[in-house]
């Protein structure tokens, strides 16, 4: 992906990387003056950790490593007071296609690639607030590997949004993404939004079965319509015993050679379809090929209509003393003890 074109990564950090190569790199401190004055201490030190496993332990990245821990430490204390203050994140919905030349990557892949592109196109995605901050990012429904889908979703949090417009933002991605990947909408939405795994209710599925194997496929989807239970041991315990696929399966029918199913997301939001529809048919799931999901249906989302419940809160009344100007003399009262606390300037004596 770095062949298709210059990346737009901040500066500091492609330094560090071109230095991670060096056994006694030059300038580390401006480097590091350049982390700080853009506010990137957690990231950097995140990208130390990456670049000591990839190239081994140098003596200067402990040494660098040393000076930037307590700054990054300060850096991710203040952002998660702040958190819940924070307006300029941008909280982004993509939808993708995941095609033929994409078909062999994993849930895994997915999110590594993804992260690849963002950091090449300098989208700065917000860390999460773990122990070990890691960036906001998640490649949305679970899809099996060999499955195509037309309207798959990435979920992400940008530090802020981008200046581009979203045509011009999904113009780069896509130039950098593999073949078979390409995102074709960039929605923004509220911090306050609900993730797809909470909104999706059905995925709709269609297999163009090969001429061997329809008299086959056919009969046994006219024996799991017609019967009023399915059951499906998946060969691992599960705590609810065999799977009822007639409860997970709402809508399944042939138009002509392909077969078009409909299964329940709620319930079973990570449910493998080639393992579902194995099971039905009578066929290794590994032998199923051309599985594609078309889409998936979500429910609207309860949060956008109750904005003024998830919209930031004054902390404490502190904050709404000072945000007042320092103005009002606010009177709390401690309930186990009847001596009056005063906040404000000090009641004048006579």
């Amino acid at each position: 992906m770095e062949a298709r074109g210059p990346s737009r990564e901040p500066a500091c950090f492609q330094a560090l990387r071109t230095l991670g190569d060096e056994p006694r790199p030059a300038d580390l401190d401006g480097a590091f003056d350049s982390i700080l004055s853009g506010h990137l201490a957690e990231e950097a030190n995140e990208l130390l950790r990456t670049l000591r496993r990839e190239v081994g332990p140098r003596a200067w990245m402990e040494s660098f490593a040393s000076r930037l821990a307590p700054m990054a430490a300060m850096a991710h204390q203040e952002r998660s007071v702040r958190w819940q203050m924070d307006t300029r994140r941008a909280h982004i919905r993509c939808c993708y296609e995941k095609d033929d030349g994409a078909l062999g990557f994993d849930d895994g892949d997915l999110h590594a690639i993804f992260l690849h592109a963002f950091r090449l196109e300098g989208l700065h995605l917000l860390l999460d607030l773990g122990k070990r901050p890691r960036p906001l990012l998640t490649a949305g429904l679970p899809l099996p590997v060999g499955v195509a889908g037309r309207a798959e979703f990435l979920e992400a949090v940008l530090k802020q949004e981008p200046k581009e417009r979203p045509a011009e933002v999904m113009a780069g991605l896509n130039h950098r993404l593999p073949l078979g990947l390409g995102i074709h909408q960039w929605e923004i939405l509220p911090g306050y939004a609900s993730p797809v795994s909470e909104l999706a209710l059905h995925s709709h599925w269609r297999w163009e079965a090969p001429l061997e194997v329809q008299p086959q496929a056919m009969e046994k989807t006219r024996c799991f319509l017609e019967a009023n239970q399915w059951s499906w041991d998946r060969g691992t315990p599960h705590p609810g015993g065999p799977l009822d696929l007639r409860q997970v399966v709402s809508e399944m029918a042939w138009e002509h050679s392909t077969l078009c199913f409909t299964t329940r997301m709620r319930e079973h939001p990570a449910l493998n379809a080639l393992k579902l529809l194995g099971a039905i048919l009578g066929i290794e799931a590994a032998d199923i090929k051309g599985l594609i999901r078309t889409g998936v249906d979500l429910k609207p989302d309860p949060r956008l209509g109750q904005a003024d419940l998830f919209q930031p809160k004054l902390k404490n009344m502190y904050e709404d003393a000072v945000l007042l100007d320092g103005g009002s003399n606010i009177v709390l009262v401690d309930e186990d003890d009847d001596e009056p606390i005063h906040l404000g300037p000090p009641a004048e004596t006579t």
